[in-house]
């Protein structure tokens, strides 16, 4: 009877007798594959869209909170007496300037996204040398101010000590014909003809995020950053002193600028230095974030799901059996759902945690499908196995910015030859 039954099985068709052929089964992986591309497309473009949204919660909360902070230092403004055309003033810079800024990082939440910010608590002595002897100085109504840009937040600052007296701040909306420049300046003041050197010191309070751009006017600047952030970035034409730099638990460092071009004894009739200046830039932005880190799992796809499809055919090859397209299809689709969890995981706890939540998930997914079709142990530990390695190789693949490259090529040698080891047995 049971010879019977198998008699009475229907033979496959041509069709069926070609998909089970190898050369059908590469070209059954290979369509699936392709109508794979759908799903991950949008994938690509989930992605895409939050982060376009944390970007614009970000920008929303850098324009409450304060954007770059770009310093330029104190400078002396003296009016010329008065011409038809209007007012007029000379800018003297500083012959020197230190700056001691102590920054505080911390993380400003919107919903779940979150940006970091910082507050810098700056310290600034400066030494004048000015010619006064020029007639049309109104030497009566002298200021000194701190030039900025006009989107910075200055949260507070404290009077302005010249020659040891203190003067309160009356801010300006501008420093000169420029509508960009604020000039937080003193109280118009007297100096005297015969002076030959103003000392000035202040403190203030800056509110910003982003970077910090250190470009002072004085013909030598001196500036000591302390900060809590534990990552910074630094650029600029001049970088921190080596012997100055510390990282713990933040950093500390030093830069020391000197600006040959500035003639600080002669006034000019703008508030721009002479030729161009050195530039320190420090950036307190988060170097990775999580979407940057799923853009590039997501990369990867493809190169995920051929190798899983590979490992599924060895298996059919070696075991002997046949795998219903269907199966390839629901295995290519949990693969893709691997990437939309970890996209909507790593928003709320962060990259690492969500990969393991996401791969533990899916593993567990393809393991008990791959034993449900299968209906061998042996086989579902041995997809088990090859797709945990596949997903730690691509974890530290992802990780990596300098060495991404030669890891990706080194880890495809190794699952190539692995492969060729196989099958270098196998017959037609």
């Amino acid at each position: 009877m049971e010879n019977q039954s198998e008699t009475n099985k229907p033979e496959p068709n041509g069709f069926m007798k070609f998909l089970n052929a190898p050369f059908g089964r590469f070209l059954l992986i290979g369509t699936i594959t392709i109508l794979l591309l759908a799903p991950l497309a949008r994938v690509i473009f989930l992605i895409e869209e939050r982060k376009d949204r944390a970007e614009a919660i970000k920008e929303e909360i850098r324009s409450e909170w304060g954007s770059d902070f770009l310093y330029q230092g104190l400078v002396l403004r003296i009016p010329l007496k008065t011409y038809k055309a209007g007012k007029r003033y000379h800018f003297f810079f500083p012959e020197s300037e230190k700056t001691t800024l102590n920054v505080n990082a911390s993380s400003k939440k919107r919903g779940i996204y979150h940006v970091p910010v910082f507050q810098s608590t700056n310290y600034t002595t400066a030494e004048f040398i000015p010619n006064l002897n020029d007639p049309t100085l109104d030497l009566s109504k002298a200021q000194i101010g701190l030039l900025a840009l006009s989107e910075t937040r200055i949260s507070n600052m404290g009077k302005i000590e010249v020659n040891g007296k203190g003067f309160e701040i009356e801010q300006e909306s501008i420093a000169e014909a420029s509508p960009d420049k604020l000039f937080y300046a003193t109280a118009p003041f007297t100096i005297d003809k015969s002076t030959t050197q103003i000392s000035v010191n202040t403190g203030y309070t800056i509110n910003g995020s982003g970077k910090i751009i250190l470009k002072g006017f004085a013909k030598k600047s001196t500036y000591h950053m302390n900060s809590n952030w534990e990552n910074p970035s630094f650029s600029g034409t001049s970088l921190p002193n080596p012997d100055s730099f510390e990282l713990k638990k933040g950093f500390k460092s030093s830069w020391s600028v000197m600006n040959i071009a500035q003639n600080t004894k002669i006034g000019i009739d703008h508030s721009k230095p002479y030729g161009k200046l050195s530039e320190a830039s420090v950036d307190f932005l988060e170097a990775i974030d999580q979407y940057q880190l799923n853009e590039r799992t997501v990369k990867y796809a493809i190169l995920v799901i051929l190798l899983t499809f590979t490992v599924f055919y060895l298996i059919e090859l070696i075991g002997k059996m046949s795998i219903h397209p269907i199966h390839y299809l629901m295995v290519g689709l949990s693969l893709i759902l691997f990437y939309v969890i970890l996209l909507s995981f790593s928003e709320q706890f962060g990259f690492a945690r969500s990969y393991l939540a996401a791969g533990i998930g899916i593993l567990s997914l393809l393991s008990w499908y791959a034993y449900s079709v299968l209906r061998s142990l042996k086989f579902a530990l041995t997809i088990l196995t090859a797709i945990s390695i596949l997903y730690g190789f691509l974890y530290v693949l992802v990780n990596l910015e300098t060495y991404a490259l030669i890891v990706g090529s080194m880890g495809l040698f190794v699952v190539l030859a692995a492969i060729m080891s196989f099958t270098k047995r196998l017959k037609v």
